[in-house]
């Protein structure tokens, strides 16, 4: 009898116990704290990441929408003119080219077969150095006969890069103008800088007239 109630009594007590582990919160410290902190971690990669993705979105839409990047443009610099860009080198970096002086240009004045009764002035920048030619060579025949210059005239700077050249026409005979007109010996160019070229040239001149600087030789030619 003895001997099965102490059996009886260990028996009780191991059930107990077991019980009493099984019920403890502290017996699963191990794997579920460490599962949740895995999870709370993850849960909070998106939400950190979030901030930096539409961070991102918004430079890319200053850039590209007009922001102060896009809005600085039009205030870095003035409005492009026909010509060019009015910087030595056309990469816009504020280095301005000095207006052409006569000693940088070889200047030339010939007659062409058309358009009839019209003359065509070369300037070619024969310098080291980009020079700004300007907008128009105003022109005088044998001193006193002055060829007229288009209406409006305006545009940006004419810069020439050395090598290159620009034209301007020159109308020698307006056919409904009064009078008879003048049998010359030579012009003159006078340089947007001030300077004055003097070009021997035989033309019969009848209020003659004059275009602007052109890129090309036709241009010159026809706006005449």
């Amino acid at each position: 009898m003895s001997f099965h109630r102490v059996l009886t009594s260990a028996a009780t007590l191991a059930l107990g116990s077991l019980a009493l582990v099984a019920c403890d919160p502290a017996s699963a410290t191990g794997a579920a704290p460490t599962g949740t902190a895995t999870t709370a971690s993850a849960a909070k990669t998106p939400a950190s990441a979030s901030p930096v993705s539409g961070s991102s979105r918004g430079s890319a839409g200053t850039a590209a929408g007009g922001g102060s990047s896009a809005g600085a443009a039009p205030t870095a610099g003035k409005k492009p003119g026909p010509h060019g860009s009015g910087t030595a080198s056309g990469s816009g970096t504020g280095s301005r080219a000095g207006l052409c002086r006569a000693g940088q240009l070889t200047v030339t004045a010939a007659p062409v077969s058309q358009p009839l009764n019209h003359l065509l002035i070369t300037a070619k920048n024969t310098a080291g150095t980009p020079c700004d030619l300007g907008i128009i060579g105003l022109v005088t025949f044998d001193g006193h006969i002055r060829a007229t210059t288009p209406d409006g005239i305006g545009g940006g700077p004419d810069v020439l890069r050395p090598g290159q050249s620009n034209y301007e026409g020159v109308a020698l005979d307006q056919q409904d103008a009064p009078g008879q007109g003048s049998d010359t010996s030579y012009l003159t160019v006078r340089l947007d800088s001030g300077d004055t070229l003097r070009i021997p040239v035989k033309a019969h001149v009848h209020a003659p007239r004059i275009s602007v600087w052109e890129p090309s030789a036709a241009d010159a030619l026809s706006a005449a």
